[in-house]
């Protein structure tokens, strides 16, 4: 029988590092909605799960590709003109 594997609640300072943003910039990337919210199971102690973390990971990792992308068609379309 397997057991799950845990899906921890980190503080501030871990979720900064599993990341690998200093925790000036990890409080900047929550506030822009790159990162989750954090969940509050006490007063004044904000928590993110691993699995959140990592999956707005995954899904920001193409963003820099897409605007490289639309720079690069902005260009053409302005050379074209």
């Amino acid at each position: 029988m397997s057991h799950p594997t845990p899906d921890p609640l980190l503080p501030a300072e871990l979720a900064a590092a599993e990341v690998g943003l200093s925790l000036p910039a990890f409080w900047r990337a929550v506030a822009s909605q790159r990162l989750p919210a954090p969940l509050y199971p006490a007063p004044k102690a904000p928590r993110w799960r691993r699995s959140e973390l990592n999956a707005a990971l995954d899904a920001t990792r193409a963003l820099p590709r897409d605007a490289m992308m639309a720079r690069r068609a902005a260009r053409l379309l302005k050379g074209a003109a």
